[in-house]
């Protein structure tokens, strides 16, 4: 019997786990929004109203925030240069969900996406073959 660890190198695995991990993290913070779009909207964009964000556009942003999500988990799950773009794109997705979070200052959520900024990093640092040896 074959097994993973047979044919791939333990980096090979780790970037395997961070890939599907973030791929479906992303896809389902997509998914499960979709279909409850004006009620997401509402509840979220409640939270800004006290921030120097314009309405219109936190509301703009969080109706088009689920399928940047979604987009971003299938790009992840495919792998290959479709998934270095899947990591660009959720590391900018956290950022722009940082920046509003810091001005609501809402710490203890900023410090949980700094969770994200530092995955995103990592999954994308593990692409670049020549960093995964670097610390062997």
């Amino acid at each position: 019997m074959i097994l993973f660890s047979d044919v791939m190198t333990n980096n090979q695995l780790a970037q395997l786990v961070m890939r599907i991990g973030l791929g479906i993290n992303m896809l389902m913070h997509g998914l499960v929004r979709i279909p409850k779009l004006t009620t997401f909207v509402a509840k979220t964009g409640a939270g800004f109203s006290k921030t120097i964000l314009p309405e219109i556009l936190t509301h703009a942003f969080l109706y088009t925030l689920p399928f940047l999500e979604f987009a971003s988990g299938v790009l992840i799950l495919i792998g290959g240069q479709f998934g270095r773009w899947g990591y660009v794109l959720g590391g900018a997705i956290i950022s722009i969900l940082m920046f509003g979070t810091t001005l609501k200052e809402d710490w203890a959520s900023a410090g949980n996406q700094m969770i994200y900024v530092i995955a995103f990093y990592l999954a994308l640092r593990g692409l670049d073959g020549g960093s995964r040896n670097r610390y062997r």
